[in-house]
């Protein structure tokens, strides 16, 4: 039996471009070209966070989903090391970015890690959210995550 198709399109940022991508406020994503630095291809996304020790968020509509039907949701992210007290990436299915838990990593290393959980579908779309915050001891400071190789796919 052959491995269920990954749902997100761009998954490894590898169009060199952020489209289907979409985020939480504009010039907080960029993708960058460094082969030396991606684990996989040679593209990966920076997602920069927000001042006040917020967070900021990635999204990607998906379609064509089965309701019911439980999905593998991973990611590959590396807190690039800014002198945070510490960095987190959250996954979150649905509409809201702050609901529908996946998966989160706190403290996320400095070295390429896989972030991964399970969602099950409530309806044929959804949304799927990656938010990335950065804890600072002043509240003027923006954090830095990298982030690569997004699936969604049925299990």
């Amino acid at each position: 039996m052959s491995p269920s198709p990954n749902l997100i399109r761009n998954s490894g940022f590898e169009a060199g471009g952020l489209a289907p991508w979409f985020t939480s406020a504009p010039d907080v994503a960029t993708v960058v070209y460094d082969p030396d630095v991606a684990p996989a291809g040679n593209f990966y996304l920076h997602l920069e966070t927000a001042v006040g020790n917020r967070g900021n968020t990635l999204s990607q509509h998906l379609s064509n989903l089965t309701a019911g039907a439980t999905y593998h949701v991973s990611l590959r992210a590396q807190m690039d090391d800014n002198g945070a007290n510490y960095c987190a990436v959250s996954l979150y299915g649905g509409n809201n970015s702050t609901t529908g838990a996946i998966a989160s990593l706190l403290d996320t290393p400095t070295h390429w890690t896989t972030v991964e959980g399970s969602y099950v579908a409530r309806a044929r779309e959804d949304v799927l959210h990656v938010v990335g915050l950065c804890n600072f001891s002043g509240s003027s400071y923006t954090g830095h995550i990298l982030l690569d190789e997004v699936v969604f796919a049925e299990a």
